[in-house]
């Protein structure tokens, strides 16, 4: 996330450098990352709900072919309140701030988060995705590295074409 507004909030509210605001907002992202694919969920204050959801086995039939596309999953996210955040532990974990700060730094990122979204302005969190604007509509993208990562366990199985008679 190299978000300028949102890093001279930082710098002014924390008293910190550029760099220093850089690196925590960056290890923040990768301390989100990391739980999403452990737990396959986060919760973002201010933002919303991000999950890893499981989408099984299909078969489409088109013409005279029948489609077998394997098991995936998928990084979804769902605009909710949220009451607790996953932000908070990560931040003492991660960043090593103050509890005080710490809490200075969610409430700014929050803010930026809800603000960004409001105004439908893209929104990239590198390592996690992006929010921008796809066919018309406002919506998540995830990064397609994170992707990768929640999809090995099917990297082996691909997509195949069976003709029909």
């Amino acid at each position: 996330m190299k978000h300028d507004a949102c890093i001279a909030l930082l710098e002014k509210k924390l008293s910190l450098d550029k760099q220093r605001a850089v690196e925590l907002l960056d290890a923040v992202v990768a301390g989100l990352v990391e739980v999403l694919v452990e737990k396959g969920e986060i919760s973002v204050k201010g933002l919303g709900y991000f999950k890893v959801v499981h989408i099984p086995f299909s078969r489409e039939k088109q013409h005279n072919v029948v489609r077998a596309v394997p098991p995936r999953k998928k990084i979804t996210f769902l605009t909710r309140p949220v009451v607790d955040s996953t932000i908070r532990h990560i931040m003492g974990s991660a960043t090593g701030l103050a509890e005080a700060d710490a809490e200075v730094f969610c409430r700014i990122l929050s803010g930026y988060f809800r603000e960004s979204v409001a105004k439908k302005q893209d929104l990239l969190l590198e390592g996690l995705g992006s929010f921008k604007e796809v066919d018309g509509k406002y919506r998540f993208v995830p990064d397609q590295v994170l992707q990768e990562i929640v999809n090995n366990c099917f990297e082996h199985l691909t997509v195949f074409e069976v003709p029909i008679h």
